[in-house]
């Protein structure tokens, strides 16, 4: 199954492009072979392919709600600027000392360690001034937003789930799992849910909805990857831990807990139920969505 949205991710794209002009345009660094490395650095590992999943949730989530897709692209591009660094960085040697990512050298391979280490700091740090700086003018909404990805991102998120996952005791129980891929994955993912909420303008009984659906799908989103990287028996992962039934068993529940939140706010949200589905058939033919149609 094909990832779904292509007019959305449309947008996105061209918003990127715009972005990466307005990142060339910096003409007192301009002639700076070392700033024009960076650049380059930074650029090659945001333009190199991948799902989009992140600011595509961002996105879907505000449409779903009736709310504006322009106002959301910065704060999708902050989300998948996030996610950009943060594998630029568990590339690293020191890290998972990954040779290759989505079929092409890592960053670190083409720019060198100290480069790829700054190109992944630079696109953290840009990402909070675009979103300081697309949304100064609504001050209410720009503080849950910088709080939202900021939590997500931060010590007690993202941050702590790669810590987590380094220890070599965090490998024993499922609920160990459970709590490095909650944080390492899955609060990016509901960063971008819980985000586009907000900017729809939600009310209390949504967001809590969307929070349980994008903690789910974070989820969900990890135990596929599982599934299509078991083959690693030196990473930590359910298969390795569980078995690849008790696994894909676990996917279709966590997914199912994921549409069981949307179905809870009511309303119409076919395209973020196939999300879940686009998830789920990353490994398997199974179905949720004859369900929630």
């Amino acid at each position: 199954m094909k990832l779904i949205l292509p007019n959305i991710k449309l947008q996105f794209e061209e918003y990127l492009i715009r972005w990466l002009e307005e990142l060339d345009s910096e003409a007192d660094l301009k002639d700076r072979k070392a700033f024009q490395k960076l650049k380059e650095s930074m650029k090659y590992s945001l333009q190199n392919g991948g799902k989009r999943f992140r600011p595509l949730l961002v996105l879907q989530t505000v449409k779903s709600l009736k709310g504006s897709i322009e106002e959301a692209l910065p704060y999708a591009l902050a989300v998948e600027m996030i996610h950009t660094y943060s594998l630029i960085h568990d590339d690293l040697p020191l890290m998972d000392d990954d040779k290759e990512r989505r079929g092409q050298p890592t960053n670190h391979i083409i720019f060198g360690e100290a480069v790829a280490l700054l190109a992944g700091d630079a696109l953290l740090t840009e990402a909070f001034c675009h979103i300081a700086n697309s949304y100064k003018e609504k001050s209410d909404l720009l503080a849950q937003l910088l709080l939202t990805l900021g939590q997500a991102a931060g010590f007690a998120g993202m941050i702590a789930g790669q810590a987590l996952d380094m220890d070599p005791q965090m490998i024993n129980r499922k609920e160990d799992l459970n709590c490095i891929h909650r944080l390492k994955t899955g609060a990016l993912i509901q960063a971008s849910v819980v985000g586009g909420a907000w900017i729809a303008g939600a009310n209390k009984k949504v967001m809590n909805g969307f929070k349980d659906y994008g903690l789910n799908l974070g989820l969900a989103f990890q135990i596929a990857d599982d599934l299509e990287d078991h083959k690693d028996l030196d990473s930590k992962n359910y298969v390795k831990l569980l078995g690849k039934k008790a696994t894909h068993d676990l996917l279709k529940k966590v997914s199912k807990n994921a549409c069981d939140s949307l179905q809870e706010i009511g309303g119409s949200f076919f395209e973020l139920y196939q999300l879940v589905e686009f998830n789920l058939n990353r490994v398997s033919s199974e179905s949720l969505l004859k369900d929630n149609d």
